[in-house]
């Protein structure tokens, strides 16, 4: 599976320009949204988006099993029919971002490692077979940081989200 689930956080003219890209020019609505997630070429992580490379269906379970209000992973509504690399992109309303913030801003990591065995994630089919390896739970740590601290911004400055698997 070389599937990654990303985000961007979307400014008011950007959620405009995209909804009329969406309409005008689909393939380009998805790169466009795709150039938002990569920030500006100055810096060096960009402040708009991230990824969860291939840690999302784990990321996906343990937020689950730790009692997420807010589907991260697969949640929002789509935006679109297309589908841009494996699912149409969805939108998580500001309502939404700010529900998971507190949700993701109050649950640390532990909290979700608590959860994670991988033998039951091999037996649940927890995409790609990487779980028992040594590294893994820091994989999946350092992938959890990065939505925690993109929800958090985009909760702050009162942003929605726009998702999609690519």
């Amino acid at each position: 599976m070389s599937a990654i689930t990303e985000y961007v956080r979307l400014r008011p003219h950007e959620l405009t320009k995209l909804r009329s890209l969406l309409v005008d020019d689909p393939d380009e609505a998805c790169e466009y949204a795709g150039d938002l997630r990569m920030g500006d070429e100055d810096e060096e992580v960009s402040s708009r988006g991230t990824d969860t490379d291939k840690a999302w269906p784990c990321l996906q379970y343990l937020l689950a099993k730790a009692g997420a209000s807010i589907e991260v992973i697969g949640g929002g509504e789509p935006v679109t029919d297309d589908v841009w690399g494996y699912d149409s992109p969805r939108l998580l309303t500001v309502d939404d971002v700010a529900t998971a913030s507190r949700f993701l801003d109050a649950t640390p990591f532990d909290v979700l490692a608590q959860h994670f065995d991988p033998a039951e994630l091999a037996s649940a089919n927890v995409q790609p077979d990487i779980w028992a390896e040594d590294w893994a739970l820091s994989y999946l740590q350092d992938y959890y940081g990065h939505l925690v601290w993109l929800f958090h911004a985009a909760a702050t400055d009162r942003e929605p989200i726009l998702v999609w698997l690519d």
